[in-house]
């Protein structure tokens, strides 16, 4: 199965709009709005793994454009917690693409170009 596309803020992060840069010459749309709140039709189980998944998002990567995928993360995620015995391995691999596409798994994360702190002091560089 062919990989996704990635959006190109996720490419900029990754460097890859440096490494091939007439890739990502369109501007994709862009909401510019915020993930947002939990939506009211949301079972309660299902609404507090939404707010866990959003804090542990990285900051600016969520927006109301991923509402519907964070909605199907959420729900496989509550439901997983519930009933872990009797969890499909075809809904745990949907369960990891899911979160793979919010940027929530450690190779997802990595891929995303953050640093860690640098130590040392911070007057080397003068």
């Amino acid at each position: 199965m062919a990989r996704h596309k990635q959006p190109a803020e996720l490419a900029a992060l990754k460097g890859a709009t440096k490494k091939d840069p007439q890739r990502y010459r369109k501007e994709p749309p862009k909401t510019g709005k915020p993930l947002g709140k939990v939506p009211d039709h949301l079972e309660p189980g299902v609404a507090a793994v939404w707010k866990e998944l959003e804090r542990c998002a990285l900051p600016g990567v969520l927006t109301s454009s991923d509402r519907f995928v964070m909605e199907v993360a959420a729900s496989l995620l509550a439901e997983f917690r519930a009933i872990r015995t009797e969890f499909k391995a075809a809904k745990y691999s949907h369960l990891i693409g899911c979160l793979a596409r919010l940027g929530l798994t450690p190779a997802d994360r990595q891929k995303l170009g953050t640093e860690a702190p640098k130590e040392g002091n911070p007057f080397d560089e003068f």
